[in-house]
């Protein structure tokens, strides 16, 4: 059982997500919830809780400043935005400060359950559009380690190595590997290893 804890101002909000998985079905518990970033580090015990679901805006207060406060209280703990805000812009820059997965509190149960497996799994769950923003914007000093990763596959293929040398050298499986790639070749709109290489390299090169 995969255990969440919800951080919300809204009561309502919580007690919805209590309600909204069924523990004999559902991989997900929700086991527990505050209304504020300060109640929540007083009450969540970081060994009962595998994924943390934060409201991008908790009594407008500043969204960074309660993202690397709960990160700084809980470094371990992935940490999921839940929101109705679709801005664009608050989606990087929340990837940008390091946040695992932005679901929408519209999306459906099925699709907020796929997110929430793969960010257990130690997945990024990040958009296209998002990527595409961070990979042309990712030498500044919030580098996301996703996309490093992303920078070193694409460094390791034009040395001519394969999938298979990647994940040995750096000790991720090759299906990984491979879900990387696939989203470097949509940001490049790459059809292939070798022309995403070339993509990257002109925008690096700029030739």
């Amino acid at each position: 059982m995969i255990k969440l804890f919800v951080i919300d101002d809204h009561y309502l909000i919580i007690e919805g997500l209590y309600s909204s998985f069924d523990l004999e079905s559902d991989d997900f518990e929700v086991v527990g919830g505050s209304l504020s970033i300060d109640e929540a580090i007083t009450n969540i015990k970081p060994e009962n809780i595998d994924i943390i679901l934060l409201d991008l805006f908790i009594k407008q207060e500043d969204p960074v400043v309660n993202l690397l406060k709960i990160q700084k209280a809980f470094p371990t703990i992935p940490v999921v935005i839940l929101s109705n805000e679709s801005c664009i812009s608050w989606q990087v820059e929340m990837f940008r400060h390091g946040v695992k997965a932005y679901i929408d509190k519209g999306d459906d149960k099925s699709e907020m359950c796929q997110k929430l497996l793969w960010v257990y799994s130690d997945e990024v769950v990040m958009p296209d559009e998002v990527t595409r923003i961070l990979l042309a914007t990712s030498n500044n000093k919030h580098d996301n380690k996703f996309l490093t990763e992303i920078k070193i596959l694409i460094e390791e293929l034009s040395k001519g190595l394969t999938i298979k040398e990647i994940s040995s050298k750096m000790r991720q499986s090759e299906s990984a590997i491979e879900k990387k790639l696939h989203f470097a070749r949509k940001t490049y709109n790459a059809k292939t290893n070798i022309e995403l290489v070339h993509k990257a390299l002109v925008k690096q090169t700029g030739i």
